[in-house]
């Protein structure tokens, strides 16, 4: 299967202000129940498997979906309290579900009446779940994504010989920090000086070839969104929030003594930050951080034409890289972010091991039903929750058009299609995954405390001091603690 192109709804803000309450227009009066969908970049692909859902059951849903990258709350809040209410509506995280539960919107699962749907909803894993207790589950998950180091395979056959490049990555799935750490170096080495000493992964030694067309092109060894603040919080400290709580319920509910018994890992984290952000493809400082340099696109393209080994970033970004450069598609695979820790430094329960030889893979967004809805709707609305997620139409939608992993696909017979899907399908396979944590921190705080607070204190000079990684420590224990009202 090819994933198919797809162009996102693109909305300026002030459209997207005026649209707020606006999901169904004067002339969609006709339709069977509302579907409110916050996936903005599959705003495409969804309208069509909406389209085709109508064509074979003759129901007709409303879809509405604000732009890609767009924060969707405040659209989906007015729609909430208006007259036409979504009977499907979506929700981010057990965070963003506490609203939409108090306030009476978000329907547990085993409340619904169709008894296929009962059966899928019984059949979602606990770990998938959208809860705040562990127990009553409120969602339905849209898919499965993952994330680590994205990394060109080409470009590793080009700096160390193609016949070396499965060994290579093998290798460095399962090798240390300290291994990890050195390899970095001597790549930045070579990408500067057009040589460096050999590396060792897991015991196997790895020499530098003569530059190359591809390695010539090299300008840094991690390509690094540098002027967006999600870059330093959210995905790369989920890594480090793995290692304290267990799951993002235990997250929610942190205290102030965990998040102190947490202070080698946040070290830990700090110190990689500055290792990746000091290897970048550009130097650290202002020009980092410069949004019209180093934002989002321009790092992503920056990776795509092979001017960095890797990008940390997930599979929800394939179509983002190879729009920029479509020769990449087929060479992508993930590798695990590594942190500088023992098992002594742990309380979650996970390894030193386990952690640094696997990637987070998680439920990014979920489908909720809309409790104050009327039975009818409900009904309706579970009906294309079940044809979406089992009926072979439904798939091919989530998997070709969406380029979704399905989170009940099984990975022995399930292939996403794509090279960054079927990476993540590796891992799930070998039981290499951990958990999405980050998202029991409070409400906004991994980009707007913590991110915030990374790039305009440390991100933005070339120098960090001495005393850098346990500063950033403490921060975290502080404004973790202030936010969490502890």
């Amino acid at each position: 299967m090819k994933m198919k192109k797809f162009a996102a709804m693109m909305l300026a803000g002030v459209l997207a202000t005026t649209t707020m309450g606006m999901g169904v227009s004067a002339s969609d009066d006709d339709y069977d129940f509302y579907f409110f969908n916050i996936k903005g970049e599959d705003a495409d692909a969804m309208q069509a498997a909406v389209d085709a859902y109508k064509e074979e059951t003759g129901v007709t849903i409303k879809l509405f979906t604000l732009g890609s990258g767009t924060d969707s709350s405040e659209a989906l809040r007015a729609d909430l309290q208006s007259d036409h209410m979504p009977a499907i509506f979506g929700v981010q995280d057990a965070q963003k579900l506490v609203e939409y539960q108090e306030g009476g919107y978000a329907m547990p699962l085993s409340d619904a009446t169709n008894e296929e749907f009962k059966a899928l909803a019984d059949a979602i894993p606990e770990n998938f779940y959208l809860t705040r207790d562990g127990e009553t589950n409120y969602g339905v998950p849209l898919n499965i994504e993952g994330y680590g180091y994205i990394v060109d395979t080409r470009v590793i056959g080009a700096m160390f010989g193609e016949d070396n490049t499965d060994a290579f990555i093998e290798a460095y799935k399962t090798a240390s920090y300290a291994e990890f750490e050195a390899m970095i170096n001597a790549m930045q080495q070579y990408i500067t000086d057009g040589t460096a000493d050999d590396i060792t992964l897991s015991g196997s030694t790895f020499s530098f070839a003569e530059k190359n067309d591809i390695t010539s092109k090299l300008k840094g060894v991690i390509a690094v969104a540098g002027s967006e603040k999600w870059t330093y919080g959210d995905h790369l400290v989920n890594v480090a929030v793995d290692g304290v709580f267990s799951d993002s319920v235990a997250a929610a509910e942190a205290t102030t003594e965990q998040l102190e018994a947490g202070k080698p890992v946040w070290e830990a984290y700090a110190k990689l930050l500055d290792l990746l952000t000091s290897h970048a493809q550009t130097e650290r400082g202002p020009e980092l951080i410069n949004q019209t340099t180093n934002g989002y696109d321009q790092a992503v393209a920056s990776f795509a034409n092979g001017e960095t080994v890797f990008i940390k970033q997930g599979n929800w970004c394939y179509t983002n890289i190879t729009n920029a450069n479509a020769d990449i598609a087929d060479y992508m695979t993930f590798l695990p972010i590594k942190l500088d820790v023992t098992d002594e430094d742990l309380t979650s329960g996970i390894t030193a091991e386990q952690m640094n030889t696997s990637i987070p893979v998680f439920v990014p967004q979920y489908y909720c039903i809309n409790a104050k809805c009327s039975d009818e709707e409900k009904e309706a609305a579970e009906k294309f929750l079940v044809w979406l997620n089992t009926s072979e139409t439904g798939l091919k939608y989530v998997i070709e058009e969406c380029a979704f992993i399905p989170y009940n696909a099984d990975p022995d017979v399930t292939s996403a299609g794509y090279s960054l899907g079927d990476s993540i399908l590796s891992y799930v396979k070998e039981g290499k995954t951990i958990t999405n944590a980050y998202a029991g921190m409070p409400a906004s705080y991994a980009t707007y405390t913590l991110g915030a607070h990374l790039l305009e204190n440390y991100v933005n000079t070339a120098e960090w001091p001495e005393t850098a990684y346990s500063d950033i420590a403490d921060f975290i224990v502080s404004s973790w603690s202030e936010a969490a009202g502890l």
